[in-house]
């Protein structure tokens, strides 16, 4: 009889709260499965919907969540006082011994092989909670945008929601709390920090004066390749309504095109009420989707004539990566993470903020056919280049932590 195989490396994956359930979010939950075949895996978080839960279990991955859920305090004078950073912390020590489940969270670290955190609300608080001994991978998807740029604290026009220099004053409990959880994981023996993409390697660098190592995002390029029909004359953005995902200034440059504008994400009511007015203020058609299952998103963009982004310095920027593998030409804003994963006039095209006429020769572009097979072969090329499937992202991990196959 032959040898059994060694048990595999023991995991427990932290996320501060998937409350939220965006991008960050179901990129995680996608790539555990894959995670799944290299590492025997945990997850602890302190919200939990349940979308997520039966995402798990399906997969067959067990989870760890407080009694009561958390949800993250909102409002100027929580970020002020820190609130969900404090409360966090709270509950994370409450759980060590008390969960829904019978195994405690005190347990499960006193057992784990390795640990990884995923940045987020709430994320950074677990790490005080872990012996010196284990392990720690720290994936940094951004640097807090609030606490480090005025992005998050503008309106949807672009107008400041209240004075910044008076913002970033009354910030500074967060921010030293923020840099006091990353300086101390840095100061472990044990502890790796990865970056998702170039631009945010950059910004860690800048933010916090470390190096980092990077982990790139996924995509299942065949969940795009289902659908066809025409081409038709709208573009499609994606990501919730605000002045960081640029959705103003992509009315702005539809202006006179006559292009319509599908935008999925939602966003809070007032505004898309303002969004609806500058849209019909300058005789843009504005179609503001709900919530969309991945079948009628890729129906969608494989529809549209080009899927745009005019977000401020995206992490990374999976969308243009979705787009290229759904065959719909990406025109992104050039900066940010967009500049890692859209070669310019290759597989895509990266425009300068603000001239529209660019904007609109693109957009032409956009229209033929050739251009599109060939920008679209471009891309799909490039995201097998970059290893963006979820097995690249586990077999790194394994490698960051240093667990060989034989192990």
């Amino acid at each position: 009889m032959g040898e059994a195989s060694a048990p595999l490396p023991r995991l427990l994956v932290v996320k501060g709260t998937f409350e939220q359930f965006g991008g960050a979010e179901r990129d995680l939950l996608n790539n555990l499965p894959s995670w799944k075949e290299r590492f025997d895996v945990t997850l602890a978080t302190l919200n939990l919907p349940k979308e997520a839960r039966d995402c798990l279990d399906d997969a067959n991955i067990p989870f760890l969540t407080p009694v009561k859920e958390w949800n993250v305090p909102i409002g100027v004078w929580s970020e002020f006082r820190a609130l969900a950073s404090r409360q966090a912390e709270k509950i994370w020590v409450s759980m060590l011994d008390l969960s829904e489940q019978i195994t405690g969270l005190r347990e499960v670290i006193a057992n784990v092989d390795a640990i990884h955190i995923t940045s987020g609300v709430g994320s950074l608080e677990f790490s005080g909670l872990v012996p010196q001994h284990i392990p720690i991978h720290y994936h940094c998807l951004e640097p807090h945008r609030g606490l480090y740029e005025n992005v998050l604290h503008r309106n949807i026009d672009g107008s400041a929601k209240r004075n910044l220099s008076m913002t970033h004053f009354l910030l500074g409990k967060q921010k030293r709390r923020d840099q006091k959880f990353v300086n101390n994981l840095e100061k472990r023996k044990k502890c790796y920090i990865s970056g998702n993409s170039a631009w945010i390697q950059e910004r860690i660098s800048t933010v916090y004066g470390i190096d980092s190592d990077l982990l790139l995002p996924t995509v299942d390029i065949s969940s795009w390749f289902d659908g066809s029909g025409e081409i038709g004359d709208y573009v499609v953005t994606i990501g919730k309504a605000s002045h960081v995902k640029g959705t103003w200034e992509t009315i702005e440059m539809l202006a006179g095109t006559g292009i319509s504008l599908s935008q999925v994400g939602s966003g809070s009511k007032d505004d898309l009420l303002q969004l609806q007015s500058h849209a019909e203020n300058l005789g843009v058609q504005l179609d503001i989707m709900p919530k969309l299952t991945q079948k009628d998103l890729v129906s969608l963009v494989k529809g549209a004539r080009a899927v745009v982004s005019l977000a401020h310095k995206e992490p990374f920027g999976l969308t243009p990566i979705e787009a290229q593998a759904a065959g719909t030409p990406a025109l992104m804003v050039n900066e940010g993470g967009f500049q890692f994963t859209v070669e310019d006039g290759i597989s895509g095209r990266l425009l300068p903020r603000g001239n529209w006429n660019l904007w609109h020769e693109a957009l032409e572009q956009a229209g033929d056919i050739k251009t599109r097979e060939k920008w679209a072969a471009a891309g799909r090329l490039n995201i097998e280049k970059m290893g963006l499937k979820p097995s690249n992202q586990a077999e790194k991990l394994a490698e960051i932590f240093g667990f060989s196959e034989e192990e």
